[in-house]
C-alpha cells in the first residue's frame, strides 16, 4: 500500500507533466520561430529526409532525431509538445535530485516572461537538449558516477550542438589532466557517440555539407550575426563574474568549471533568448549554495507564482486581445491573429492549382509552417538565415537559385523592407526574386513567377 509520501512523490511529476504540456500548448504556440524550425528538423528527419544533405541546419542533430521519434506516428506538433512536456519533466526529477524543495524556485524563474525571457529557453529542440543534458552531467558529477558514463553524456551534448559540447570538454581535460586513467575513460564515452554520429554521415553521403555548415559556416555565422543588446549584455556580464569568481573560490569542484564553459552558448548573439539560456545555470548554481528553509521555500514559491499569474494575466489582455485560436493541418492548435488565419488560407487557396514548384523565401518559421501543414519536403531554400549555408553561404544559395526555372517564389515584403527586424534574414534573395515578374500579392505577401 502506498504511504502519502510516495502518492505525493509521484502526483508531483504527473502535475508537472500536465502543467509543461499545456503551457507549451497554450503560450509557446504564440511564438513560432525557434519551435517551429526545431519541429521543421525532426519533421524532414520523420518523412525519410537527410539532415545537411537534403536541408540546411548548422547544429549536430541528436536533438532532431530524439524529436522524430514521436513525429513517425503523427506529424502533429501537439507530439512534439508531449515530448517535450516529457522531458521537461524528466529534467526536474534530476533537478529535484540536485537542488531538493529549492527546484520549486527554479520552475518559478522558468515562468519569467519579462524583461528575462526564461521561459523562452523551455523551447523544445537543441539548446533546451544542451541544457536538459547538463543538468544529467552535473547530476552524474555530483554523485561520483561511471566516468565511461559522464563522457558519454558530454559526447551527447556535443552531438546536441557542437559548440557548447567542445566547451564543455574542456573542464576534463583541465580537471583530470593529472589523472589519466579517468580522463582516457571519459574521452572514450566521449568518442562513442560521435563516432556514431561521423559513420551516420559517412554511410548518408553528408560528412562534406554537415562540416561546411557546422563549421566552416561558423566563420560566415560570425560575420553576419553580431547582435549585442546592452541590457542582455550586461545581465550577461553580471552572471559570468558571478560564475567565475564561484570557480576560483572552488578550483577543485569542477561543476562550476562546467558552469562557466557553458556561457560560450551566448557566442556571439548576445540577445534576450540565448542570455536567458546561460542565466539557467547562473540561477542554479545560485541556488545550489543559497541555503533557505523549506517553508521558506514554500513561501518564495508562492508570492512568485501569484505574481508571475498576474504578469501572465498582462500579457494575455495586451498581447492577445486581437488573437483567436485556430487550427491547421499538423499544427492543431494555433492562436494568432484573423488577419493571418485569412492571409493562410488566401495564400494556399492561390498556389494549390499550381503545377510548377513553389518556393517560400519568407523568415525561416514561416516556411516551415507553409511546408509542413501542405505535407511538402523541407528543403534549402526553407531556413534563408545568414550563416546557414556554409563558407561563403549567400553565394552558394544564391547560385542555386539562379538556376531554378518555371517556379513560383513568395517573399515577405516586411523582411525587405526592414519593417520586420529580422536580422538574420538573407535579403539578398528576397532582391534577386524581386527582378522576376510579380504576379500576385496577398496581405504582406509578393509572389513572382521565373520562367
Amino acid at each position: 500500500m502506498m504511504t502519502n509520501k510516495k502518492i505525493f512523490y509521484y502526483t508531483k511529476y504527473i502535475m508537472l507533466f500536465f502543467f509543461f504540456f499545456f503551457g507549451l500548448v497554450y503560450f509557446y504556440t504564440l511564438s513560432k520561430n525557434d519551435t517551429y524550425v526545431n519541429f521543421g528538423f525532426s519533421y524532414a528527419i520523420s518523412i525519410g529526409e537527410v539532415p545537411y544533405r537534403d536541408f540546411n541546419m548548422v547544429v549536430t542533430p541528436f536533438a532532431p532525431f530524439l524529436y522524430s521519434i514521436g513525429l513517425l506516428f503523427s506529424k502533429s506538433i501537439i507530439i512534439y509538445y508531449l515530448e517535450q512536456a516529457i522531458l521537461l519533466t524528466i529534467m526536474f526529477y534530476f533537478l529535484f535530485k540536485l537542488l531538493g524543495e529549492k527546484a520549486w524556485l527554479f520552475l518559478v524563474c522558468l515562468c519569467i516572461p519579462y524583461p528575462v525571457a526564461m521561459v523562452s529557453t523551455l523551447f523544445p529542440g537543441y539548446n533546451f537538449l544542451a541544457f536538459f543534458l547538463f543538468v544529467i552531467l552535473i547530476y552524474l558529477e555530483q554523485n561520483k558516477k561511471s566516468d565511461y558514463l559522464i563522457g558519454f553524456i558530454l559526447g551527447l551534448i556535443f552531438c546536441s550542438k557542437q559548440t557548447i559540447g567542445l566547451s564543455l570538454f574542456v573542464p576534463c581535460f583541465y580537471y583530470l589532466i593529472k589523472d589519466r586513467v579517468r580522463f582516457a575513460k571519459r574521452l572514450v564515452g566521449y568518442i562513442i557517440p560521435v563516432f556514431i554520429l561521423v559513420i551516420y554521415l559517412i554511410v548518408s553521403h553528408s560528412l562534406y555539407n554537415f562540416i561546411d555548415l557546422c563549421f566552416l559556416g561558423l566563420f560566415d555565422f560570425g560575420d553576419y550575426n553580431h547582435s549585442i543588446d546592452v541590457f542582455y549584455l550586461l545581465l550577461f556580464i553580471f552572471s559570468f563574474l558571478f560564475l567565475f569568481a564561484k570557480t576560483l573560490k572552488n578550483k577543485h569542484n569542477i561543476i562550476y568549471y562546467y558552469a562557466l564553459c557553458f556561457s560560450i552558448v551566448v557566442v556571439p548573439i548576445v540577445d534576450y533568448y540565448h542570455v536567458s539560456l546561460f542565466l539557467l545555470v547562473f540561477i542554479y548554481v545560485f541556488l545550489g549554495d543559497y541555503n533557505l528553509k523549506r517553508e521558506h521555500i514554500c513561501k518564495q514559491a508562492i508570492l512568485f507564482i501569484i505574481s508571475l499569474a498576474f504578469i501572465w494575466f498582462g500579457v494575455e489582455k495586451i498581447f492577445l486581445k486581437d488573437m483567436v485560436i485556430t487550427s491547421y493541418h499538423n499544427f492543431e492548435i494555433t492562436i494568432t491573429s484573423r488577419r493571418y488565419i485569412n492571409n493562410v488560407f488566401e495564400l494556399n487557396e492561390y498556389l494549390d492549382n499550381k503545377d510548377c514548384n513553389v518556393i517560400y523565401l519568407l523568415r525561416g518559421s514561416e516556411n516551415y509552417f507553409y511546408k509542413i501543414i501542405n505535407d511538402k519536403e523541407i528543403d534549402y531554400f526553407d531556413l534563408p538565415n545568414y550563416g546557414n549555408y556554409g563558407y561563403d553561404g549567400v553565394n552558394k544559395i544564391l547560385n542555386r537559385l539562379r538556376k531554378i526555372s518555371d517556379a513560383i517564389f513568395v517573399i515577405d515584403k516586411s523582411l525587405y523592407n526592414n519593417t520586420d527586424d529580422c536580422q538574420q534574414y538573407i535579403k539578398e534573395l528576397s532582391n534577386e526574386v524581386r527582378q522576376f515578374k510579380n504576379i500576385k500579392t496577398i496581405g504582406n505577401y509578393d509572389i513572382y513567377y521565373k520562367e
